[in-house]
């Protein structure tokens, strides 16, 4: 799966994100309210900071797909723009975690980029 172009594994990464981030926001919210919490969810600003905070803990194989997306053409699309670079990083590894089918781990890494974080949480 790490041969797939990392714009597909994006890609990929971006609609699973986004889905995962609309049902975890549906607590009786009408549509606008949970596409304003959405879109702060998704921006690249925050999955920069997420992805940041998830260095330390990816395994090697994670980490080797997000510094590849980091240094890919796509993520390169915005010159160099750290935050756009890293979020990339974010969906392509999220896209990869879909793609091979490690649920809990696609979870984990889910469930940390949609919530505010500290040190301690995910592997």
């Amino acid at each position: 799966m790490t041969s797939l172009p990392i714009a597909t594994l994006a890609y990929l990464g971006d609609a699973v994100h986004s889905f995962f981030a609309k049902v975890r926001s549906l607590n009786n919210l009408s549509v606008g309210r949970i596409h304003k919490k959405v879109a702060s969810l998704v921006s690249r600003e925050f999955q920069a900071k997420c992805l940041e905070q998830l260095f330390p803990r990816l395994s090697e194989n994670e980490l080797r797909v997000v510094k590849r997306a980091m240094n890919s053409k796509c993520a390169k699309k915005y010159g160099n723009d750290e935050n756009y670079r890293k979020s990339t990083a974010l969906e392509a590894l999220i896209g990869y975690l879909y793609l091979i089918g490690d649920r809990d781990r696609l979870i984990e890494v889910l469930s940390f980029s949609l919530t505010e974080h500290s040190d301690d949480r995910v592997r």
